[in-house]
C-alpha cells in the first residue's frame, strides 16, 4: 500500500504544528508578564462596574481565550471589613478543569486562597467571594493591607488570568 501526502494534507499538518508552537510561546510570554511586581489596579465599584482600567489586569491567557471570561474582582480597592467578589463565565464545553486562586506574598512565596475542584467547570457564569484578610501572608488585617498580585490557575497548573487587588 502506497501512502502519499498531498500538498493540502502537508499544509494542514504544518499549520497545526505552527499554531501549537505559537500558542505555547504566547502563553509563556503571558506567564512572564504575570510574574512581574504588582503595579496598578483595575478599579471597580461595589456593583462590579469598572471605573478605571489597568490593561495588564484580568486578561485571559492565550490557552484560555474564548473558553473562559474573567471579570475584574469587585470592589477594588477593597476595605478589609468587606469581601472581594470574583465572577467568571465558562464559555466552552469541558474546557476548564477547576479553578485555583493563588496569591504571591510580599516575600515572594505563594499561597492558595480558593479552590474549585469541579472538572470540568460547567458552562455559564459562576462566582465566589473571599475575605480580604486571606490575601495577607499571615491571614491578618495588617498583613493584608497593600497591593497584591493574584493568579487564577486551572487544576493542571496552567495560568488562566492574573491581576492586582488593593486592600485598604
Amino acid at each position: 500500500m502506497k501512502i502519499s501526502f498531498t500538498p493540502f494534507l502537508l499544509f494542514v499538518t504544518l499549520g497545526t504544528l505552527l499554531l501549537s508552537c505559537t500558542n505555547n510561546d504566547a502563553q509563556r510570554e503571558f506567564e512572564e508578564q504575570a510574574y512581574q511586581q504588582p503595579s496598578n489596579i483595575t478599579q471597580t465599584n461595589d456593583s462590579g462596574t469598572i471605573t478605571s482600567a489597568d490593561n495588564d489586569d484580568w486578561r485571559e491567557g492565550p490557552l484560555f481565550e474564548g473558553l473562559i471570561d474573567i471579570r475584574p474582582p469587585f470592589p477594588n480597592p477593597v476595605d478589609v471589613s468587606s469581601v472581594i467578589n470574583f465572577e467568571f463565565e465558562v464559555t466552552g464545553v469541558q474546557s476548564v478543569n477547576g479553578l485555583v486562586l493563588t496569591i504571591r506574598y510580599t516575600d515572594g512565596s505563594f499561597g492558595n486562597v480558593y479552590f474549585n475542584q469541579q472538572t470540568p467547570l460547567p458552562p455559564g457564569i459562576s462566582a465566589f467571594q473571599i475575605n480580604p484578610a486571606e490575601l495577607g501572608q499571615f491571614g491578618t488585617v495588617e498583613s493584608a493591607r497593600g497591593l497584591h498580585r493574584v493568579y487564577l490557575f486551572d487544576l493542571n497548573n496552567r495560568l488562566i488570568s492574573y491581576g492586582d487587588i488593593k486592600v485598604e
